[in-house]
């Protein structure tokens, strides 16, 4: 990756940091990188409202990623996240998206930055808490890997 990116890539993920521990919560954005210039807008309420507003949301940042000027895209906003054991009925209704993180009664409150290049994908999610706004520790890589899910694969046109 070359370096404007990354220092791209740094300036959002410490931005992120830094907004979430200000405000206690984050507004949520999508970024870019398109020919040679940063871009960087808020993601509309409505669009993660629900799972429909998300597929639509995620497809037009697939669509804009076609384009060979962009080298990078991405979101960042708050989420949560749960562990979940393997093989469980749990398990089952959240990945058929009959179950919402959200709505699980474990659960623990995130900020996420999603990078996405032709080459690859980076997530960094930290938990946080909101009351104090804090942000506790990164999810390791391990925990990561293997991520998929509404906003992943923004190059899929350059997986084929």
């Amino acid at each position: 990756m070359n370096s404007k990116l990354q220092d791209f890539k740094e300036s959002l993920r410490l931005g992120m940091i830094e907004n979430f521990k200000r405000d206690g919560s984050l507004a949520p954005i999508l970024f870019f990188f398109k020919d040679g210039t940063p871009m960087i807008g808020r993601i509309p309420d409505e669009l993660l409202s629900n799972s429909q507003g998300k597929v639509v949301l995620a497809g037009i940042i697939r669509n804009i990623c076609q384009e060979p000027t962009v080298l990078c895209a991405g979101i960042i906003m708050e989420a949560n996240g749960a562990k979940i054991s393997p093989d469980t009925e749990m398990t089952k209704l959240v990945l058929e998206g009959n179950l919402k993180v959200s709505e699980l009664k474990d659960k623990t409150d995130l900020i996420v930055m999603m990078f996405s290049t032709p080459e690859g994908e980076e997530m960094y999610a930290y938990t946080v808490d909101v009351e104090n706004k804090t942000v506790g520790d990164l999810f390791s890589e391990e925990v990561m890997k293997g991520f998929s899910g509404t906003f992943s694969h923004f190059f899929t046109w350059n997986q084929n």
